[in-house]
C-alpha cells in the first residue's frame, strides 16, 4: 500500500501495481543519468522530447524508491509491454 505521507504513490504498469517514490537520492540519480536538471527534464517531457532510455532512467529510481526490487532490464520490459505513452504518463 502506498504511503502518501512519505510521498509514495501507486501506479499500474503492465497490469501490476507498484509503489513509486521520488526521493532526493532518486532525483539525483535521474539528473546524473540524463545529464540535466530535473526541471529541464520535466520541461522536455512536457514538450514531448523524451527518449525510451530517458523513461527507463526515470522509472528505475522511482520504482526502487517505492520499495520495488527491479533491475534496468525489468523496467525496460515494462516499458516495452505498456508502450511509450503509458510509461510517460507514469
Amino acid at each position: 500500500m502506498a504511503n502518501p505521507l512519505k510521498g509514495q504513490i501507486k501506479v499500474s504498469l503492465g497490469g501490476q501495481d507498484y509503489n513509486v517514490r521520488l526521493t532526493i537520492d532518486s532525483l539525483m540519480q535521474i539528473e546524473s543519468a540524463l545529464d540535466k536538471g530535473i526541471i529541464k527534464m520535466a520541461n522536455d517531457m512536457a514538450q514531448g522530447d523524451v527518449r525510451l532510455s530517458d523513461l527507463s532512467a526515470i522509472l528505475l529510481p522511482a520504482l526502487r524508491g517505492g520499495g520495488n526490487n527491479l533491475q534496468q532490464k525489468d523496467v525496460n520490459k515494462l516499458i516495452g509491454e505498456v508502450g511509450i505513452v503509458e510509461a510517460t504518463k507514469v
